[in-house]
């Protein structure tokens, strides 16, 4: 089959152009670029020669040339260093003194479309779609000099669930690099790999797709993991397949930066810490982080690499499966040193057994436990969960999917091939014949889109609404967008007008009514949000609600009383990708980028610095990342002169948590030290030892707190040290004078409440223990009542549809 004919979108007609035409595709990745050329002939009948461009990359060990260009930029010596040499600095960051967002920048497409800033960086370097302007324009240049004949269309790659921030950002970063774009030149990665894998194998797969069928994409790739799932039908009487989409799966922060990173922390790290006879405690999270991850990424990215390799070729011979897998492993030669502050540690031919790799990789495979974890140092989430909401949002099942096709560096990963092949059952596993094909799919998938584009002037792949758009009414959802519709819609990019709400309620006073949207028949809430209508109104009076979804998934709503002047304030609201939402990042997570960002500005006054700091650092807490809440209240400390007993307590409360006692028990002394008249790090201090079983320390501990205060959590502690003791006389005296301590029960806050339950406990009190439970409900129970605000509006008959 004619490769063109295949991409010929419907009702289109070819351009004409007097010459030869020349188009750009360029995938943007996380952890490597590159960039695909078309040189094609004013001839329908011509065929399409695309190449992936080798980049002359500029290393410290002279120049180096390849297809993949690493996207990572470093300003060293004055230079700015792209690719493969910015890698191999990397590898050697402390000893160059090379510092993360400051001269040295990798992975930053995880940051694009946020508000973070690199404010320790020169100016236009400080903030990712920066950093991508540099790296699209070193990959256009690139272009340029192997053939100066200007490009008729330059296509950029995007994570098909990337929002409309994110794309927004990725169009800023092609104006910097002096790239005209459109948003129809941003196209979603999994389209790309398709595109391309179906012009390389478009005989074969042709042949196989007589029938509709369900096609998987998935795109494992450094920073991202996408899924696209589609339908494909070959009509009996044309040879041109018809592609729909049915749909994306929300954005995962996820991909195989996200594995090295578990090397460098669960297997590098520690062996380091060996070989130099440190203990689990002598590395902050500052010199991990700072000193340790960045050199440390490129040993386990070529170990994980090198593995992958040995393993594929035992288990072609079927030796994998029964072999001894702590025998089995990938070394790297050589002595690797590390610089932190005053002392150089070293590290001795790291290495990385299949055992301790495959230890790495369950989390990244568990198809039960699919939410994303996150620690101070690396993200962890399951392949499964993309792969499971995109069927989800598809509402097809894992037995129902026909191809699944496997691209982006990861996919390369035996283990990952094999449990995917496994979750689809009965799907065929596509993929490519060699390493560099799966890793240039994407920038050859964006060259032939960019032909079609310069050619016809729209792509191969109609984007749709992959779930029914609707507004919440008082008796029921008025749909807006039909699932499957085409998107634009409506389709010239006009508003659609709705007069079918009405005001619910007749009042002479304001009327606070909820604009509530939802998707998909599930009913899931996208959007939510209180328009108060001044009065008087009357209940059934007209609203009239406007309304657009574009082709980037941005939908836009206006909402007036259908009547009204036009002085009248209508309301407004644009939802930003309402349908593929952010999974990972949370609310909690959200504060604390807002704060960060805040800090790195300096929009705080000096004296407030500390305790924003101790802010960040219980925020940090809540998420379980306690080492990084450590490096935050030390800095805090340092901001107040190392003299704040909450700060020094706190410290206390985190190092114990992580298992240093030492410090703990330091940290509280000192804690008491810096506010004599404060119980609480006395208290602290003696639960510690009690826990440590070091009872005659916490009853020294507690004489000191009974010193300053005597309160009932206090008591229940010091009868359970002496029921530990066998000391049961001592331990009635202090559970009787602690009973009458504390007071009601309904007046006793939650860490009151849980003490004496465990004073109840302690003395067999049943009834007490009843009594302290029902509370515990009853609070419970008012936490997790929620009132929705406002009112809906009703449904009133005839639904009306007209453009603008």
């Amino acid at each position: 089959m004619n490769q063109l004919a295949l991409l010929i979108p419907e009702n289109s007609s070819l351009k004409k152009y007097s010459k030869s035409i020349r188009v750009l595709g360029i995938d943007l990745g996380t952890t490597n670029s590159a960039v695909a050329e078309i040189v094609w002939e004013n001839n329908e009948h011509s065929p399409i020669n695309i190449q992936c461009l080798e980049v002359a990359q500029h290393t410290p060990d002279g120049e180096y040339s390849h297809v993949l260009v690493p996207s990572i930029l470093a300003l060293y010596e004055g230079q700015v260093i792209i690719g493969e040499g910015a890698k191999r600095l990397r590898s050697r960051a402390s000893e160059l003194n090379l510092k993360p967002n400051q001269n040295l920048f990798y992975e930053c497409k995880n940051d694009i479309g946020i508000m973070r800033t690199y404010h320790m960086a020169p100016e236009n370097f400080r903030s990712a779609a920066e950093i991508g302007g540099h790296l699209l324009e070193f990959l256009h240049q690139s272009a340029v000099d192997k053939d100066d004949t200007p490009a008729s269309r330059v296509v950029v790659t995007v994570p098909a669930s990337f929002q409309a921030a994110q794309r927004h950002d990725t169009l800023k970063a092609a104006e910097l690099a002096q790239l005209h774009l459109t948003g129809g030149d941003l196209l979603d990665e999994p389209i790309a790999a398709f595109i391309d894998y179906l012009i390389t194998y478009r005989e074969t797969f042709i042949k196989e797709s007589t029938e509709p069928k369900s096609l998987i994409v998935f795109d494992f790739g450094g920073g991202t993991c996408d899924v696209a799932i589609f339908r494909l039908q070959m009509p009996n009487r044309s040879r041109r397949l018809k592609i729909s989409p049915l749909a994306v799966s929300r954005y995962h922060r996820l991909g195989g930066g996200d594995i090295d990173a578990a090397i460098v922390y669960d297997v590098l790290i520690p062996q380091l810490i060996k070989e130099n006879e440190l203990s689990n405690f002598d590395l902050s999270f500052e010199d991990k982080k700072k000193f340790l991850e960045p050199p440390m990424l490129g040993i386990a990215e070529a170990l994980k690499v090198g593995l992958c390799t040995e393993i594929l070729q035992l288990q072609k011979f079927g030796k994998y499966d029964s072999a001894n897998k702590s025998q089995i492993l990938k070394q790297q030669p050589g002595t690797f040193s590390y610089k932190i502050k005053n002392r150089t540690l070293n590290l001795q031919a790291p290495k990385l057994t299949a055992l301790q790799f495959e230890e790495i990789l369950k989390p990244f495979l568990d198809p039960d436990l699919v939410f994303a974890r996150e620690t101070e140092y690396r993200m962890t989430c399951s392949i499964f969960a993309p792969l499971q909401d995109a069927l989800d949002r598809s509402g097809l099942t894992t037995k129902q999917i026909d191809y699944c096709l496997l691209v982006g560096g990861s996919s390369l990963i035996p283990q990952v091939v094999q449990a995917v092949g496994k979750y689809f059952p009965k799907a065929k596993l596509m993929t490519y014949s060699d390493r560099n094909l799966v890793q240039t799919a994407i920038a050859r998938g964006a060259a032939y889109h960019a032909l079609v584009l310069a050619l016809y002037g729209k792509g191969m792949v109609q984007p749709v609404c992959h779930d029914a758009i609707s507004i919440r009414a008082e008796s029921g959802l008025l749909e807006l967008i039909p699932k499957g519709a085409d998107l634009p819609y409506p389709s010239d990019g006009s508003y659609a007008k709705c007069f079918s709400l009405a005001v619910p309620e007749t009042t002479n006073y304001s009327v606070d009514l909820r604009v509530e949207i939802v998707g998909g028949d599930e009913e899931r809430k996208l959007f939510s949000q209180i328009w108060q209508i001044s009065g008087p109104v009357r209940k059934g009076d007209k609203l009239c609600l406007e309304y657009r979804y574009d082709e980037n998934q941005v939908l836009d709503l206006k909402m007036r009383l259908a009547d009204a002047d036009d002085l009248e304030e209508p309301f407004v609201a644009k939802i930003e990708n309402p349908l593929t939402n952010v999974v990972n990042p949370q609310s909690r997570r959200l504060k604390i980028d807002e704060i960060e960002e805040d800090l790195r500005n300096k929009k705080y006054p000096a004296y407030r610095v500390p305790d924003k700091l101790v802010e960040l650092a219980e925020n940090y807490v809540e998420l379980g990342q306690r080492e990084k809440a450590i490096d935050y209240l030390k800095k805090a400390l340092q901001g107040k002169n190392g003299v704040d007993a909450s700060i020094l307590n706190k410290l206390g409360i985190y190092f114990g948590e992580i298992g240093d006692y030492d410090r703990e028990e330091k940290f509280y002394k000192e804690a008491a030290g810096a506010s004599p008249s404060w119980s609480t790090p006395w208290f602290n201090l003696a639960l510690a030892q009690k826990k440590r079983k070091r009872y005659s320390e916490a009853i020294e501990s507690l004489e000191k707190a009974f010193s300053i205060r005597r309160e009932g959590p206090y008591l229940i502690l010091a009868a359970q040290v002496a029921d530990a003791c066998h000391k049961t006389i001592d331990r009635d005296r202090y559970l009787k004078e602690a009973f009458e301590a504390f007071g009601s029960v309904s007046s006793l806050d939650d860490w009151e409440l849980g003490w004496i339950l465990a004073g109840a406990r302690l003395g067999g009190k049943n009834d007490l223990i009843e009594q302290i439970q029902l509370e515990q409900k009853r609070r419970k129970d008012r936490r997790e009542l929620v009132i929705e605000r406002g009112v809906l509006p009703i449904i009133t008959p005839g639904m009306q549809k007209v453009s603008e």
